[in-house]
């Protein structure tokens, strides 16, 4: 047999365990069950340059009215995906997230040498999203309260929440998060151009209701060690269904 035939039999064995793996874990997932592996945070302080920063809280300033208001059981906020979101203004700014220098950061942060954005055919790898409390309503979260994501990655997914604005009365962030069943508070004064990252497929996570007049505007991305797609159908028909929910569009 030659080099090259026993490289692909290595590679489509390492690709059918890893589907095996994907369809148990998010099985396993909604039944609340999780890796004690894949507990880890971490927060990585002034993750942009200043000017880039500034750029993009300029830029967004003005797409609230371009996002999309859902208000479901799937998901309560607003949301822009990242096809909308690279085709806005704040375009110019966002080629940063696919630099050497942004994705090394992530990796010494996190000593994960493959870590990478996913696919950009997938909108949840960059995408805006706004919370305030809606006209008429005295308060407003995300409508999921304590939570895990499901997966649709064959290597390790890790969500990363990049806050731009916190504009609230607490003194922690409205994201929390509970690892190891310990809930971690976030100090406000750490979350400007700070970035969040976690395995929010093991992770559990929320963020707690505004209540009027406060506001925070966040840029959700999604990483992962072997960025490869499932081609497992029902678990992109689930894919799908989120991303109607969070940007009004089921192929986004």
């Amino acid at each position: 047999m030659s080099l090259l035939k026993w490289a692909m039999i290595k590679q489509l064995w390492r690709l059918l365990k890893a589907e095996v793996a994907l369809h148990k874990h998010n099985k396993v997932n909604r039944q609340g069950v999780v890796s004690a592996d894949a507990q880890q945070y971490h927060i990585i302080e002034n993750v942009l340059p200043q000017h880039v920063y500034d750029g993009l809280l300029d830029a967004v300033s003005g797409l609230h009215a371009q996002a999309i208001r859902e208000n479901s059981h799937w998901r309560k906020g607003m949301a822009m995906g990242g096809h909308e979101f690279n085709s806005s203004k704040a375009k110019p700014w966002l080629g940063y997230f696919s630099s050497d220098e942004f994705i090394q950061k992530l990796r010494a942060a996190t000593g994960i040498e493959t870590l990478a954005p996913v696919p950009a055919v997938d909108t949840n790898r960059l995408s805006l999203l706004f919370y305030d409390a809606p006209e008429g309503s005295d308060e407003t979260g995300d409508g999921t309260d304590w939570h895990m994501d499901g997966s649709i990655y064959l290597g390790d997914r890790w969500a990363g929440i990049l806050t731009l604005v916190e504009d609230t009365l607490d003194a922690t962030s409205k994201l929390e998060l509970r690892p190891f069943g310990e809930v971690t508070l976030i100090p406000k004064q750490q979350l400007p151009n700070s970035l969040v990252l976690f395995q929010g497929d093991h992770v559990l996570h929320r963020v707690r209701p505004l209540v009027r007049d406060e506001r925070r505007v966040v840029i959700s991305l999604l990483f992962s060690d072997w960025p490869i797609r499932t081609r497992n159908p029902w678990l992109r028909r689930y894919q799908s269904k989120v991303n109607r929910a969070f940007y009004g569009n089921p192929k986004a």
